[in-house]
Parts: structure tokens; C-alpha cells; sequence
């Protein structure tokens, strides 16, 4: 018997928790400017008390609990809004949560000294009572202010980069050159055209892929910076504990990282760029998602050290959320065992089927056929 996985179509929000096999999960967006100690012990005890003990990282900059009661579920938006991490309004927190910006703005020299200011402005004019816009899913805008993490490394549908000098807004494959004092009116104006306009698929997938590189941001990179990646994209309720006692305000940053003021070490957070597990993506895995059909975590952690330098995403099922882009393997759970599929996608055709764990493992020691194709980009 074959089972389809289920795609919902939508994202859980602050005021949408989302029904899981483990319970209801719960999603914030944090402020630009990062988490308070006061927010990382309120998430602490909210994942300890209500939920699983985990908070995971998205690749948008958010944080999810799950594991809630629905009550609990429910009752989250107006303790979070409470705590500084959202607002009470649904609708003005629909539009909030689109806005990102350079994670280093404020603390990175390079990085264009108006940027904060300028997503500040924008912030207040997209939650603004009278601004009557609704966000399609998974729409984003972003200030990117350049400097060490280059300009064009965030991607969203609208973004307004700094670019030799001046600002620059990039909609699909259209750019429009700005003053500083016309920056925000022109992306207002974008978001206005947006509603009125019937768009065939994603201003994002129209835009110029970027081609640079972007810089790991892990360990001492900048005076007061030290960073840290989540191991799988996740943290326990006692490091976030932890990072509060430390009484600094921490970043949250769009590749499950975290930015912190000081060297801090714990078993889940990663500070060394060589570290292994930095080559791993999987999603929550079975007992967590109903439609996962293997222990995707603990099975993508035990290969890591026979990845040889290569990326791997494990997909609890076809939908492949964890990823939709490619890695060096990618490993899909089926009924039957693992699909094994070179340099590619879950949409890709496998090369091998029915795959228990240690068979995936003996493959690995041997060298991939594409191994000296592979991309740059493919790499954590």
C-alpha cells in the first residue's frame, strides 16, 4: 500500500498554530534586531513547559515550538505579542512577518549605516492600520545592506539592496535605481501593484540568481559578533535558556543560524565552519509528522561522517520540506526503505530504491558518479 503525502499549502504564523502528529506547532518572527534575553527564557520555558523541548530555526529567520496542546496553541499568539514577539493584530502581523533585513546591519561596518533605519520605515508603513494588503504565502521583502555578507545573498520577492553606493529595488527581473528618501514610497508601491496584478508563480523564482558566496558567519568574525548554526536546524530549551543568561540580545539569521555578542558553546550549536553536521538538512522525521515514514534526524546524523565533504538531505517523505533545492544526496523514505538520488532533488529521479540505512552507508563510502560535477552552491 502506497501512501501519499499531504501538502496543506500554507504556513503556520503566530495567530495560525499548525495540527502535527506531535502536537500543535507554534511559529514566531522575531524583531530585526533579534531576541531580548527576557524573549529567549519565555521561549525556554514555553518549549519546556508547553511543548517538546526543541525550538527549531527556519530558513526564513523564525523560530517554531511544537508539541503544544491545542489550548496552549491558541493562548501562544497573545503570550508571544505580550512577550515582544509579534503583534496582537492578525493582520498587521501577517504583514510584519514578511519583513527581513542584513542580519550584521547595526554591527557590520560595511554594511550600509542606513539599513536598520530604512527597514524600520518599511516595518511601520506595512503594519500601518490603513494599509489594507494581504501577503501571499511565503512572500518576503528585504533590506539588504551589503557589506560581509554580500548584497544579493538574501533573497525575497521584493528586495531593496544597496548596491555601489545607492539603494536599488529588485522585483522579479525588474530593477529600479532610489534615493534613500524614495526607498520606502517605491516598495510600498511595488506591494501595492502586487495585489492588483495576477503573477504567474513567484517574483523571487524571476529574479537574478545570485553568484557570490556567502560568508559561514560561524565562530569570532567581527568585533561583539560571534555566530553559531543550529545542529538540524534546531536548539533545546536549555541552550536557549542558556543564550538568555547571558543577558546579550541575540540574531536570528535566514540559514538557521544565530548571531551572538560572545563565545558561547553548547552540544546542539555549531561554532567551527569544518563541523560535519553543518552538511546535513532533514525534516522532523517519523513520531513527528504523520506523513514521515523514517527517523530522518537520527539517521541523517549517523552518515555524517561518511559524506566525505558532501551534502545530504534526508525527506521523511516526497514533499521534501526541509529543501527544495539540491544537494549532493538526497535520501526520500518510502514503505520500502530509502530513495538514493546523486546531485539532485526529492523531484528527482533515484538512481537506487528500497535502500535500508547501512546499505545508504556503504554507497557513500564509495564515490558518487557526478562527484566531480558537483556545485558549489550544493555545499552548507
Amino acid at each position: 500500500m502506497s501512501r501519499n503525502p499531504m501538502r496543506k499549502g500554507w504556513c503556520p504564523s503566530l495567530h495560525a498554530p499548525m495540527q502535527t502528529h506531535d502536537g500543535w506547532l507554534v511559529r514566531v518572527t522575531p524583531d530585526l534586531e533579534g531576541l531580548s534575553p527576557a524573549q529567549l527564557s519565555f521561549l525556554a520555558e514555553m518549549a519546556a513547559r508547553q511543548g517538546n523541548g526543541r525550538i527549531t530555526l527556519t530558513l526564513r529567520g523564525n523560530l517554531q515550538l511544537r508539541g503544544f496542546q491545542e489550548e496552549a496553541a491558541r493562548r501562544f499568539a497573545l503570550q508571544a505579542a505580550e512577550a515582544g514577539l509579534g503583534l496582537a493584530d492578525p493582520q498587521r502581523e501577517s504583514r510584519r512577518r514578511v519583513l527581513f533585513m542584513s542580519p550584521l546591519a547595526g554591527r557590520d561596518p560595511a554594511c550600509a549605516p542606513d539599513t536598520l533605519a530604512l527597514a524600520r520605515e518599511i516595518e511601520a508603513a506595512v503594519t500601518a492600520s490603513g494599509f489594507d494588503w494581504h501577503p501571499p504565502e511565503k512572500f518576503g521583502v528585504v533590506v539588504d545592506g551589503g557589506g560581509l555578507v554580500p548584497s544579493g545573498a538574501m533573497r525575497a520577492d521584493v528586495m531593496l539592496r544597496h548596491e555601489g553606493g545607492s539603494w536599488v529595488l529588485h522585483h522579479g527581473a525588474v530593477s529600479q535605481a532610489t534615493d534613500r528618501q524614495g526607498a520606502v514610497a517605491l516598495v510600498m508601491e511595488c506591494l501595492e501593484a502586487s495585489c492588483r496584478q495576477r503573477m504567474e508563480g513567484r517574483a523571487l523564482h524571476k529574479a537574478s540568481p545570485f553568484i557570490g558566496r556567502r560568508p559561514a558567519l560561524m565562530g569570532a568574525f567581527l568585533p561583539g559578533c560571534f555566530g553559531v548554526e543550529a545542529v538540524l536546524g534546531e536548539i533545546s530549551s536549555q541552550s536557549c535558556a542558556f543564550l538568555s543568561a547571558t543577558g546579550a540580545t541575540t540574531r536570528v539569521t535566514p540559514w538557521r543560524g544565530l548571531i551572538l555578542e560572545s563565545r558561547i558553546e553548547a552540544a546542539d550549536l555549531m561554532s567551527d565552519p569544518q563541523d560535519l553536521r553543518r552538511a546535513l538538512i532533514a525534516c522532523p522525521g517519523e513520531g513527528n509528522c504523520h506523513q514521515a515514514l523514517s527517523p530522518t534526524r537520527k539517521d541523517a546524523l549517523s552518515l555524517a561522517p561518511a559524506l566525505l565533504g558532501r551534502s545530504l538531505h534526508v525527506s521523511g517523505c516526497a514533499k521534501g520540506c526541509a529543501s527544495r533545492g539540491q544537494s549532493n544526496v538526497t535520501l526520500v523514505a518510502r514503505e520500502t526503505g530509502y530513495d538514493l538520488i546523486w546531485n539532485g532533488t526529492v523531484a528527482d529521479r533515484p538512481v537506487e530504491t528500497g535502500l535500508g540505512i547501512e546499505d545508504v552507508r556503504r554507497r557513500l563510502h564509495r564515490d558518487d558518479p557526478a562527484g566531480k560535477d558537483r556545485k558549489e552552491e550544493n555545499r552548507p
